[in-house]
């Protein structure tokens, strides 16, 4: 039976466009906004937690929730972690979350991966920042895990982005 921890790494990065903003899962450095710009700051990493390799996945919802399929079996029994975000910028203003397409990220060991897909996020594909210009995002996805997954600790990064409508 291998045992498996998985979780995301987060790197903040700064603007794309004026109005567009990337987020790559991780440490939470605050991006520098000038008036009108559409921030986010990662503020917890996703996690998938300890598990035993079997032909399958775990899945994480954006509230926390985990759940398996196929032959994986869970090691702990808490809670996944969601991945969160605070987006930050005009009052009452819409933005646009776009998420990784299944197939673009993965998780590695240094040696050996799996991957992530399905990724889903609440709000889903947009949200309206507060009176106070700000809004938290979660996000959750699905780990692809093989039969023969080697044990180990994983991690990786993805992508969020959000812009303003």
């Amino acid at each position: 039976m291998s045992v498996i921890a998985a979780r995301s790494v987060f790197l903040e990065r700064s603007t794309i466009c004026c109005r567009t903003l990337l987020a790559i899962a991780g440490c939470n450095a605050m991006v520098p906004l000038h008036a009108g710009e559409l921030g986010i700051t990662s503020s917890q990493s996703l996690s998938f937690g300890k598990f035993a390799a079997g032909d399958g996945s775990v899945t994480v919802r954006p509230d926390g929730s985990r759940l398996t399929s196929g032959q994986v079996i869970m090691l702990d029994s808490g809670p996944g972690q969601a991945a969160s975000f605070v987006v930050t910028g005009d009052p009452n203003l819409t933005y646009a979350v776009t998420l990784p397409g299944d197939g673009t990220v993965a998780m590695s060991d240094g040696v050996n991966s799996m991957q992530v897909n399905g990724f889903v996020s609440s709000p889903v594909s947009s949200g309206t920042l507060s009176g106070g210009g700000s809004q938290l995002l979660d996000v959750g996805a699905t780990l692809e895990v093989g039969a023969g997954q080697p044990a180990g600790n994983y991690s990786g990064t993805f992508m969020v982005v959000v812009d303003y409508n």
